[in-house]
């Protein structure tokens, strides 16, 4: 079954190609001139179509001069996010506005399209194509604008890279002014804060002269070295009162009572001893100290008996000689210096020992204030190194040393369209024309139907009903010359359609 199914199938194959060939050799003619049109309709259609020319320019990345690391630019953007801003700006309404204006672009489209129409229609017409450097970086761009007028693209193409440059120029340039300006603002605020932290600090050490914890040390050696003088001034006052009392019991009695004076001279020896444990104790200890209670107890019957006593002959000096008289008027002189000097010595400790005890509380306060200057100091330091790095880079850009755009290559009159590409066009005309005209011919053949072999007929009729015979063309003179003149005909059509061609090429396109 599928050998008998195959079989047929090619024999049907077979029988269509016979039919179409069969057709194609009867309807030639007919054929022929309408290839003729087509090729000659497509060849005149692709030589009708616009020349499209394009102006093309390069345009370099030229990279800062004075190396970053002398002069840094506060122009950090990436390149390629600022050509992406530039272009934005450049293919703006304005600015596309202002071209067509000033070269009158794109008469004929005025008339029936609108001015946003127009716009875009130029905007498809730019294309910006970006060059990767071999650090991944932008090195180079190209613009280019293709239009149907061969001396505009140049002008056009050179405009908007004029334009790609001065907006770079004016973007960096403001940005480095706005960069610069923000940071001078900000170091003149941080002045005033650092102005602020410095009167508050200075005030507070002028405040607390002497009793800041930096001269906590200074303040305990000066406390150790009046201790030490005060020991020493209350040694002195204690062997000047043993020298006394030795001159004073060796002096010769005027009255009977000389177990009197004797006893109240040990009494106010006793006394100046009790005196001064009792004040050493206290620097140590408090009242309510044992020692101290015994002491001050002690010193109050000391007190108590010397009040029993006859009080000392007003005239008692004059019992001693002269020499005795004279020493005893210098210890006298001593004693009441160095008590003087112990007075001034205790007032002076008290006022370094309440230095010392609020060094604590200072102390905190004084840290803080100390890293509140010292943040605001930073801060100042900071904001001035920025401040004139900003100002150098700002100079950078002024003097177009920083990194900018210059033109490489400038956008020249193309010699050549580069579309439509009417060569391969016309052969696609060519060869369109010569598939289109016999194909249809041969599928109008089998869309109206008709009997071309002996099996279609037998396919047709019953199977009861069986061909007698075939009768086959007969061609007379006549239509051998009808098909002479047909031939003559189409080799006259053919041979004036292609030098009708030839010539209107010639005169239309004659670069082809």
């Amino acid at each position: 079954m599928d050998h008998r199914q195959s079989g047929s199938d090619n024999t049907a194959t077979a029988t269509a190609v016979r039919q179409s060939l069969g057709m194609l050799k009867q309807h030639w003619y007919f054929i022929l001139l309408a290839s003729l049109a087509l090729v000659s309709l497509g060849i005149v259609t692709v030589s009708l179509l616009p020349d499209v020319y394009k102006a093309t320019t390069t345009i370099l990345v030229d990279p800062q001069k004075i190396p970053e690391r002398y002069v840094s630019s506060t122009v950090t953007s990436d390149p390629s996010e600022r050509l992406n801003t530039l272009t934005q700006q450049v293919l703006s309404t304005s600015r596309l506005q202002e071209i067509i204006d000033r070269d009158n672009l794109y008469l004929s489209l005025k008339k029936r399209k609108s001015r946003e129409e127009i716009l875009d229609y130029m905007r498809k017409k730019i294309k910006i194509e970006l060059v990767q450097g071999s650090d991944q970086g932008l090195s180079s761009f190209t613009i280019s604008y293709e239009d149907s007028d061969r001396w505009l693209v140049a002008p056009i193409t050179n405009q908007l890279a004029a334009s790609f440059i001065d907006w770079n120029l004016n973007v960096r340039k403001q940005q480095a002014h706005d960069t610069a300006q923000f940071l001078s603002n900000e170091l003149e605020h941080a002045k005033e804060g650092l102005q602020e932290q410095e009167d508050q600090l200075q005030s507070f050490k002028l405040r607390h002269v002497g009793a800041t914890p930096d001269q906590l040390d200074a303040n305990l050696q000066a406390l150790s070295r009046l201790q030490s003088q005060l020991q020493a001034n209350m040694d002195a006052i204690s062997r000047l009162d043993e020298e006394r009392i030795m001159l004073t019991h060796v002096k010769p009695a005027t009255t009977t009572d000389t177990t009197s004076l004797s006893e109240r001279g040990h009494l106010l020896q006793e006394k100046r001893r009790l005196e001064t444990e009792l004040w050493n104790l206290k620097r140590q200890f408090t009242d309510t100290y044992p020692d101290v209670v015994i002491a001050q107890d002690e010193l109050k019957n000391i007190n108590s008996r010397l009040a029993t006593m006859p009080p000392a002959p007003s005239d008692a000096s004059d019992t001693y000689d002269t020499a005795t008289q004279v020493k005893l008027g210098l210890i006298n002189k001593d004693l009441e210096r160095h008590r003087q000097q112990q007075v001034v010595l205790q007032q002076q400790m008290a006022s370094y020992q309440g230095k010392v005890d609020e060094v604590p509380v200072l102390e905190t306060q004084m840290t803080e204030l100390t890293r509140n200057y010292e943040t605001s100091r930073q801060n100042y330091q900071s904001l001035l190194d920025k401040s004139l790095s900003a100002g150098m880079s700002q100079d950078l850009e002024r003097q177009q040393q920083a990194e900018r755009f210059i033109v490489l290559d400038p956008a020249r009159t193309p010699e050549k369209p580069v579309s439509p590409k009417r060569l391969p066009l016309m052969a696609g005309a060519m060869v369109a024309g010569l598939v289109i005209a016999p194909g249809a011919a041969i599928g109008l053949c089998f869309l109206l139907g008709g009997v071309g072999s002996e099996e279609e007929l037998k396919k047709m009729l019953p199977g009861k009903l069986q061909i007698l015979g075939i009768i086959p063309p007969i061609t007379s003179r006549s239509d051998l010359r009808h098909k002479k003149i047909l031939a003559l005909q189409a080799l006259a059509v053919f041979a004036i359609t292609c030098a009708a061609l030839f010539v209107f090429l010639q005169k239309t396109r004659p670069i082809l």
